[in-house]
């Protein structure tokens, strides 16, 4: 048994709900956890996330419990890392790939709120902007990713353009049937037919403790693990809040979008296609 689909990134771009679409088809066997990390272990081990790899063939290999005929998983750490194309090609050189790419400030952004709701930054962001040397593994998660030109351009060299199946985030939003046709298509298998909602508002903890202890991963795992889908729903209606998400001002946002431009460009060039949209606001 080897592993044949790989959902490499973005983060932040809905690979979460990639991996959980699939995991409803009939011929699909995505892994029992959705980011092993086991190409990017060496890598993510430094971060400041917490998270806990598989880091052997074994381990990988028991994350799937049945064998089918696409064999998936979802590790966004995967698209960032020069190295990993070529370890997954090595392990598997028939692999498909499929990255997820979202507006490179809208992502920025998502991130950014979403550390800091985990409890693992408490920074401004300008400040993190403004101090890349201080801050360099903020400033790597939150801009650095976003880059998406030398990236995309390390897989489609490692596996052509016929493995590589890229998917804009704001097609897979408003479209997400026929995206999903599209990848399933890709993937050879048969369509889905399932609620593709997608539904994730912007949840904030509702004290200062609870952001502290949620940013453990161990704690967050645990806490899947033992309590039932109601039950999760309640935990997360009584400890987090639903709030609107915070502002950014246009002086930050214009700087933002100032630092992808000529990755953006490039990107256009790389791909054939027209990314205007994310050059303005």
């Amino acid at each position: 048994m080897k592993v044949n689909t790989f959902i490499v990134g973005a983060p932040k771009a809905g690979t979460t709900s990639l991996h959980y679409y699939l995991s409803n088809h009939a011929n699909v066997s995505m892994s029992t956890v959705k980011e092993p990390n086991f190409f990017s272990s060496t890598e993510v081990s430094s971060l400041y996330y917490d998270s806990k790899s598989v880091d052997n063939t074994k381990n990988y290999h028991s994350l799937y419990t049945e064998n089918k005929k696409i064999m998936g998983e979802a590790s966004v750490s995967y698209l960032f890392y020069e190295n990993v194309p070529k370890r997954i090609h090595d392990y598997n050189e028939d692999a498909k790939v499929i990255i997820m790419l979202r507006d490179p400030l809208e992502r920025a952004l998502s991130h950014y709120l979403m550390d800091c709701r985990l409890g693992f930054c408490n920074l401004s962001l300008e400040d993190i902007i403004s101090n890349k040397e201080k801050y360099p593994q903020f400033f790597q998660q939150f801009l650095e990713l976003g880059l998406y030109n030398s990236q995309l351009e390390r897989y489609l060299s490692v596996f052509g353009k016929d493995r590589v199946k890229i998917i804009f985030y704001s097609d897979f939003k408003t479209k997400t049937a026929q995206i999903m046709n599209e990848i399933t298509d890709f993937l050879d298998v048969e369509k889905l037919d399932i609620d593709f909602t997608i539904q994730n508002p912007f949840l904030s903890p509702s004290s200062t403790l609870i952001s502290y202890f949620y940013k453990f991963n161990w704690i967050r795992k645990s806490i899947k693990f033992l309590l039932s889908k109601k039950s999760l729903e309640l935990v997360k209606r009584t400890v987090f809040l639903k709030k609107n998400k915070p502002v950014f001002s246009n002086e930050l946002k214009f700087k933002i979008r100032a630092f992808y431009l000529a990755d953006i460009e490039k990107l256009e060039s790389l791909l054939e296609v027209d990314l205007s949209r994310w050059k303005k606001e």
